[in-house]
Parts: structure tokens; sequence; C-alpha cells
């Protein structure tokens, strides 16, 4: 292949990136989750409060990470008016995940932005770059049940209505 065609091919693959949407960037992180023998839903409402997690996994130990995608600068600043951070930063662990993680295009949110809370992961051409990893925010097991069901559930609403 010459190196013109391999450029061409190179470009037309950041292009494509660049243009992932949210729910892109959701199917990328389902797809690690999934690879890691780990269960994962996305858009995830009413789980703990009144808030919808873009993606929610439980892991083997039934530790439960949130995924919150971000895809521009001004969804991130508008993230941080939520009230749902309140629980986060006190780590209430009835109303949090175990884990939390900003996931967003390489570069759009600096590691220094995120809260001390949370973790970051960029989206990049070659895959999921951890950058910053989340902190355990509490060690309260989940209920598999519990999740599964509401895992379950949504699917089935999006399957069916």
């Amino acid at each position: 292949m010459k190196n013109n065609e391999k450029a061409t091919k190179k470009t037309a693959a950041i292009k494509k990136f660049i243009a992932m949407s949210g729910s892109e960037v959701q199917k990328e992180i389902c797809k690690m989750e999934v690879l890691r023998m780990n269960y994962v839903c996305e858009n995830v409402k009413y789980l703990f409060k009144n808030w919808e997690i873009d993606v929610c996994a439980l892991n083997k130990t039934l530790y439960l990470t949130e995924y919150e995608v971000k895809i521009s600068r001004s969804d991130f600043k508008a993230d941080a008016k939520k009230r749902k951070w309140i629980y986060y930063k006190k780590r209430m662990e009835n109303f949090i995940p175990n884990y939390f993680y900003y996931a967003c295009p390489q570069d759009l949110i600096a590691k220094e932005e995120i809260p001390e809370y949370a973790g970051l992961i960029y989206i990049t051409p070659k895959g999921l770059d951890i950058i910053k990893r989340a902190p355990l925010l509490h060690k309260k097991k989940q209920n598999k049940l519990t999740i599964l069901a509401k895992f379950i559930r949504v699917m089935s609403e999006r399957l069916y209505l």
C-alpha cells in the first residue's frame, strides 16, 4: 500500500472518530465492559434517584460503575450544575454507584477539570484510554437481582415500547 493510501485511510478513521455520537461512545464503553465479563446497560433511569445513567456496569464483585458520556464542552459545563453531585461529594452510598467515570473524545476534558470523586476515559481512534482511574466511592455491594431486573426492564422497554 502506498503512503498516500495509508494517510487517506488514517484521515478517514480520524474523521469518523471525531464525528462519534454519544450513543456510539456508549457502545464502545459497553463493549469494554462486556469483554470484562460484566453486566452492562445503557440509559438507565431512576436506578438511584431521578437522573439517567448513560452507561451502567455491574462487575463480579457487585460493584457498580457509572459512565457519563460528554461529547461537547458545553455539555460538560452544564453537567456541573446538576444537583446529583451533592450525593457524590458526600459519598452517600445509597444514592450513588461505587465508581464514576466521565467518558469523552480525547482532550475534550482535561484531567485537572475532573472532580475528586470521578475518573476520566478518553475515546481515541485506537479505542478507550483511562486517563484518571475513578476512586472507590464506597464499599457497599449492590443487590445483583435488583440491578439486573432494572437492566432487563430498560432493555424490554427499549425493545417493545
